[in-house]
């Protein structure tokens, strides 16, 4: 779709962008082509999409032979959806928040992907909910604000419990950065296709006391790790430093700088 297309559609439902609900319209179409062939959809797929919007990115995935899954919060878009969609019959519309329907109803146990342009505002959380609760997907296309995305990818030194959490649970790579002109209402911001491929479930997630010791970790960012620890989980210093030593950790390490392998380790040795 191009803008003024956009906006005319946006008219005719009568609906205003609202940016604070991360109403951003993806309008170039060779984007959407990247994301789809980033996911490799292909015929008989299950896909799950996030906002849909005005069904760019719907309409290229049903063209992929996909079944899709598509969860829209506003009522008017989604009113404008089952317009638009109502002859595709491999198309599962869910009128919703995302965060509150009961995911298995729609996708069971089977495999799915999630190819979504997701909204700013719930990055953090989508991450949080689709690689600790099942069912998990087996592999994530998403477009997110590119500086959450390069987060997301961080290296020791940079790390943060975003980055451990998607990282305990697969490779997350950016495919490309997209500029605010790609969007209506155009951001302030650059955007992020990331992959997350064969997402397995989180090492972090499945062991709540190592998850306690990273929070408690990153509780104060600057303190070197072992003042961190020893505040947050009310551990004497000296029991704290044997375990990093024991783990193969410099005692002024800070929590940014541990790899999810080095806080694996560290629970080890940490008990």
């Amino acid at each position: 779709m191009t803008r003024p297309e956009v906006i005319r559609m946006l008219k005719s439902i009568g609906l205003r962008p609202d940016k604070a609900a991360g109403q951003n319209f993806l309008l170039d179409e060779k984007v959407v082509a990247m994301m789809v062939k980033t996911a490799a959809v292909k015929e008989g797929d299950t896909v799950l999409e996030i906002g849909p919007g005005l069904g760019v990115l719907t309409a290229a995935l049903l063209d992929c032979g996909a079944k899709v899954i598509a969860v829209e919060l506003d009522q008017r878009l989604f009113g404008y959806l089952r317009q638009r969609f109502a002859h595709r019959r491999r198309l599962t519309l869910v009128h919703g928040d995302i965060f509150r329907i009961r995911l298995g109803d729609y996708v069971r146990d089977r495999q799915y992907k999630v190819v979504a342009n997701l909204p700013y505002s719930g990055t953090a959380l989508f991450f949080r909910n689709f690689l600790a609760i099942p069912p998990r997907p087996s592999d994530m296309t998403v477009m997110i604000q590119r500086d959450v995305a390069r987060r997301i990818v961080a290296q020791p030194g940079e790390h943060s419990l975003l980055s451990l959490l998607v990282q305990s649970s697969c490779i997350p790579t950016i495919v490309a950065d997209i500029p605010p002109s790609s969007f209506y209402p155009s951001p302030q911001v650059y955007s992020s296709v990331l992959l997350c491929p064969h997402v397995s479930t989180s090492l972090i997630e499945e062991q709540p006391q190592l998850w306690r010791k990273i929070r408690a970790g990153f509780s104060s960012r600057r303190k070197q790790l072992h003042n961190a620890l020893a505040a947050g989980l009310d551990r004497s210093h000296a029991d704290i430093l044997r375990a990093m030593v024991a783990a193969g950790l410099n005692p002024a390490i800070r929590a940014q700088d541990l790899t999810v392998k080095n806080w694996l380790e560290l629970e080890k040795t940490l008990r």
